[in-house]
């Protein structure tokens, strides 16, 4: 079962930027993993056999994946900010 992006996002809201970008780096080998599996001809491997499928995961990924964008672009433009105090 995936999450909303919303419920995806408020679990990560108090992550700290090293938290984040670990996250992110965990959603980039997930995404590369499904892109193997949704852009292959081959429609019979086990991962179809899953639900949702890997074509729905990866587009939840990708989703996650922009919403963390935004999360890791505010952290450091708070840490920048701070930096310039």
């Amino acid at each position: 079962m995936m999450i909303s992006p919303e419920s995806y996002t408020g679990m990560h809201r108090n992550a700290s930027f090293e938290q984040l970008i670990t996250e992110r780096n965990q959603l980039l080998r997930e995404i590369r993993r499904l892109e193997k599996i949704v852009f292959s001809e081959e429609r019979s491997a086990d991962d179809w056999r899953i639900k949702p499928d890997p074509d729905v995961r990866y587009q939840m990924e990708l989703e996650y994946l922009a919403r963390l964008c935004l999360m890791i672009r505010t952290k450091y433009n708070r840490f920048l900010h701070k930096q310039m105090k």
